[in-house]
């Protein structure tokens, strides 16, 4: 009993920095080559077909946020939101986001 109660403060600890290191991007999904410069339309927003096309000669999927290109992992869960606008819940390490949730920004 006495190890148990020893421990709690030291999972609470660890509980609390795991919560406090989530983190919320919105962006649109693109692809690591070509990232911000893959738009063909007017409204500035990546094009699906080159999105695609990029991943399948070896890209990653990614996360373009301001004026930088995060790599998403799961690239599986991603792949899901090409080309589309999003809002990412996760961890960010080394310019890679893993993803807690992902869900398309609808106005």
């Amino acid at each position: 009993m006495k190890r148990i109660l020893t421990m709690a403060p030291l999972l609470l600890l660890s509980s609390l920095s795991f919560a406090q290191s989530q983190n919320t991007w919105d962006g649109f999904v693109t692809d690591t080559h070509c990232g911000t410069n893959c738009q063909r339309s007017s409204d500035m927003k990546p094009d699906r077909a080159c999105v695609r096309l990029c991943v399948r000669k070896g890209s990653k999927y990614g996360l373009w946020y301001g004026n930088h290109v995060y790599e998403l992992e799961p690239q599986a869960q991603a792949a899901k939101f090409a080309a589309e606008n999003v809002r990412v819940t996760g961890e960010m390490a080394n310019d890679t986001i893993r993803i807690g949730s992902i869900a398309l920004i609808t106005k």
